[in-house]
């Protein structure tokens, strides 16, 4: 027979005959028919989350290159994640340290750990590149080429960046304090990832990526906007560091000369009198 713990049974036969048919039910089965169907499924999840991601930054950023770029850098951490726990939790690497949380437990991953990591993994990835991304688009847009402006990007947002990742390789490191085998490997996918978005896509690729592609086509079909006037820069200084609104502020200022008067002194009715009415 086929099927276990679905619809079809084992048939029983006895001399030629079908006597009856036996199925097979319980947790353990239900987990491995679970665990089939995910995985069956993860193929389409995969390009799901890729064309997520190239309709949020290619909507968010103008540009054709940005997404795809993004979904390369994202697809090959999570190899790098997930072959790494095969070599540690399957393969055995790491087994002469000694160490409960990165001991074979098994001898192969639970099939709920990728699933887990997966979807961690690929948020963490895009908040990261979105935060240097959108760093570059603005010193590019005033007027930085694509060398300069992922320079400067890094100046601005590469130490939020590793300050970010190293909380949350702290904060995923305590799984592996856990006792339990399938939080250890998914502690242990996630604190790979978030080692290698921090400090190699972030800090490395991306930036060589970049510097090897022209302008051109790393930031097409998006136009440069012009460069601002003398109004424009007129107006934007209008606007004080508080933020207060230009026209309430030239009114106040308004009020405050009449006040005054011309000379910048008080008049005769609001000066010291020695406390004479």
């Amino acid at each position: 027979g086929e099927g276990v713990g679905g619809g079809g049974g084992t048939l029983l036969e006895w001399e030629g005959q079908q006597i009856g048919e036996v199925f097979a039910y319980g947790m353990p089965l239900e987990q491995m028919d679970g665990a089939q169907y995910t995985l069956r499924r993860m193929p389409y999840v995969g390009l799901a989350i890729a064309a997520i991601v190239c309709i949020i930054l290619g909507g968010s950023f103008g540009t054709a290159l940005v997404p795809l770029r993004a979904v390369v850098c994202i697809t090959w951490m999570l190899v790098v994640a997930i072959g790494a726990s095969v070599m540690v939790y399957q393969l055995g690497y790491l087994e002469f340290l000694g160490l409960e949380a990165l001991a074979p437990a098994g001898g192969s991953l639970f099939w709920i750990s990728p699933s887990v990591a997966l979807a961690v993994l690929v948020g963490l990835g895009l908040d990261y590149d979105i935060f240097l991304m959108d760093s570059v688009m603005e010193n590019w847009q005033e007027g930085k080429d694509g060398r300069e402006a992922v320079i400067a990007a890094l100046d601005q947002a590469g130490t939020i960046i590793s300050a970010a990742g190293i909380i949350m390789f702290l904060a995923f490191g305590a799984l592996l304090a856990s006792t339990t085998p399938v939080l250890n490997q998914i502690g242990f996918m996630l604190c790979i990832g978030v080692l290698i978005d921090c400090f190699i896509t972030t800090k490395l690729t991306i930036p060589a990526l970049m510097a090897c592609v022209p302008d051109a086509a790393n930031f097409w079909p998006k136009k440069r906007p012009p460069p601002p006037t003398a109004g424009d820069i007129e107006e934007r200084g209008s606007v004080s560091a508080r933020g207060s609104v230009p026209c309430l502020r030239r009114s106040l200022t308004s009020s405050a000369r009449d006040l005054l008067g011309n000379s910048g002194t008080a008049p005769p009715s609001l000066r010291n009198t020695g406390g004479r009415s």
